[in-house]
């Protein structure tokens, strides 16, 4: 066997098992490299989910049901379980509130190994169906398609498990693929597609679109409902941890549909006409949207058109699946967009992007088992070519975000909190500080846990509210703010009890606006200076002048 075939057999050998292990080395390092889950630019919702999970640990409801992010709570509670085999649930909580930043980065390892494992059943598969390199490199190179799955995968969000259900889409997509397989187990197939969609739904509702991706495959009435009950009944199985609390998860829900803007807010009319157009446009001009759902209405076009011709090259049922995917993948996609362009945000678009994958993939074998030895050369080449350019612009973009955030992390930890021990530390949203993270997750959680916080966080360290809340709010965790003012873990405290308790004072925070609106009263006749201040969050103190 000469070289090159040497190398190519290795290549092919290898090669679903490089990207796996590369993806987790980049994740971690990733993670590391965004600073503790403290810093303001990570804590939320993260501790928020954190001191969830303990809520579920405890056979508590869950308050925080933004999302609804079930899925996330209990995957935590379950790891905080298997870590402490035999231990009582109070000895559990009181290790993880003492030393949250551990058993973050424990969850969200094995949430990183999940992927990496996920990514190497798809490369093995997607090789023993299609024989080549090529589509299981496309398929296992999902998760880098942005760098905003790196960023958010490293975190204990729902976007993280959302990861997870795109590659469980992608693989038993793979399954339905394999010629032959949807006939015979057609069933099983709409209720596994029931099941990851349900537990998407879960993790977040932006899921919801996607749900449509198999039902071009349903050959009978009593196939969709059959996928209707399976998404209902896994929806209950998933979210039983906010059964007592479905009204208000609902209620929000409606809040949400109604208002035109973030949150629920602005007029209610569903959307803002004025700037949806816009968002369609912003969200769909992203290259790794835009090439692939473009490619495919060509394709579905065209080869509709050319059905006898294909029926020479492919199999007539087999043609016929991987349109019928192609399709709903497309809408899904599509669906998705706009959806997400009622309150648009970039990292809403993660399933969305992951699953360009598998359009690109459909493309690329239907028009390489479609053309002439000409056409199927052209086509190998282009492909080669863009993967290349395409992993380069992601290396390049990964690599930037990553250290953007390397750079704020190094920035915001400059000034020591220790440096102020003598002070009353006052934090305002969003402080990066462990004890505002604790404290705000703690708030996320229903306030479970005061007691055992008030035993750990620093007692010179305060939260100050400055959360405006709505008329028609719902969420707990706001409705406890509605009105500002100093709080610990005990309750409200008065501004001048502080004044007379510490010899000095140390605000940080980023939430300028609403901090100045409502400018503690201690805080008038006191001599402050901000130029501790970093990047994004805002420093008072009187102890001290920082240099530049």
């Amino acid at each position: 066997m000469s070289s090159p075939s040497l190398h190519k057999a290795f290549f092919y050998k290898w090669i679903p098992f490089i990207l796996p292990i590369i993806f987790f080395l980049v994740a971690i390092w990733a993670r590391q490299m965004h600073g503790p889950y403290w810093l303001n630019t990570n804590l939320d919702p993260t501790y928020g989910y954190l001191l969830s999970s303990l809520n579920i640990l405890n056979n508590i409801s869950p308050t925080h049901i933004d999302h609804p992010g079930t899925t996330v709570q209990f995957l935590g509670a379950l790891i905080f379980r298997f870590m402490h085999l035999g231990s009582q649930v109070e000895e559990i909580i009181e290790n993880v509130l003492r030393d949250p930043e551990y058993y973050l980065r424990v969850v969200n390892s094995v949430i990183i190994l999940i992927h990496a494992l996920l990514i190497l059943m798809i490369g093995l598969f997607a090789r023993s169906i299609f024989k080549n390199s090529i589509t299981p490199t496309i398929l296992q190179l999902s998760p880098f398609f942005s760098h905003l799955i790196i960023r958010h995968g490293s975190h204990f969000k729902p976007e993280a498990l959302l990861i997870t259900a795109s590659l469980l889409t992608i693989l038993l997509t793979l399954y339905v693929l394999k010629s032959g397989k949807v006939s015979k187990n057609s069933n099983k197939i709409i209720f596994c597609y029931g099941a990851i969609g349900s537990f998407g739904v879960a993790t977040k509702v932006t899921f919801l679109p996607l749900l449509v991706l198999p039902i071009f495959l349903f050959t009978r009435k009593i196939d969709f409902f059959f996928y209707g009950l399976v998404i209902f009944l896994s929806f209950l199985f998933f979210t039983m941890p906010i059964f007592d609390v479905y009204d208000r998860f609902f209620e929000y829900m409606k809040i949400l549909f109604w208002g035109s803007d973030y949150y629920g807010s602005g007029f209610k009319t569903v959307i803002n006409l004025s700037t949806y157009s816009g968002n369609i446009y912003e969200l769909l001009s992203r290259p790794m949207l835009i090439i692939p759902i473009t490619l495919s209405l060509f394709t579905l076009y065209k080869f509709n058109f050319l059905f006898s011709t294909l029926k020479r090259n492919l199999s007539s049922q087999n043609k016929d699946i991987y349109l019928r995917v192609l399709k709903g993948v497309v809408l899904g996609q599509l669906l998705s967009i706009l959806l997400i362009a009622k309150h648009p945000s970039s990292l809403y678009l993660i399933p969305v992007l992951m699953l360009s994958s598998i359009v690109i993939v459909i493309n690329f074998q239907l028009w390489f088992q479609f053309g002439d030895n000409f056409l199927r050369e052209r086509i190998i080449k282009t492909t080669v070519g863009l993967i290349c350019f395409g992993i380069m612009l992601q290396v390049a973009s990964i690599y930037q975000n990553v250290r953007d955030y390397y750079s704020y992390h190094q920035e915001t930890t400059k000034i020591s909190e220790s440096e102020f021990n003598q002070c009353a530390r006052i934090y305002f949203p969003w402080a990066s500080s462990q004890s505002f993270a604790l404290y705000w997750g703690n708030n996320l959680a229903g306030q479970t846990f005061n007691k055992e916080l008030k035993e750990i966080i620093p007692k010179n360290d305060f939260w100050f509210s400055v959360h405006e809340v709505r008329k028609d709010e719902v969420r707990d965790f706001l409705l406890r703010l509605a009105k500002p003012g100093l709080r610990n873990m005990g309750g409200p405290i008065d501004d001048m009890s502080i004044l007379k308790s510490y010899p000095c004072l140390y605000f940080r925070g980023t939430d300028k606006r609403q901090f100045y609106k409502f400018l503690p009263q201690l805080l008038v006749d006191k001599n402050m200076n901000s130029t501790c201040s970093r990047l994004q969050e805002h420093i008072l103190t009187d102890l001290k002048t920082c240099k530049e």
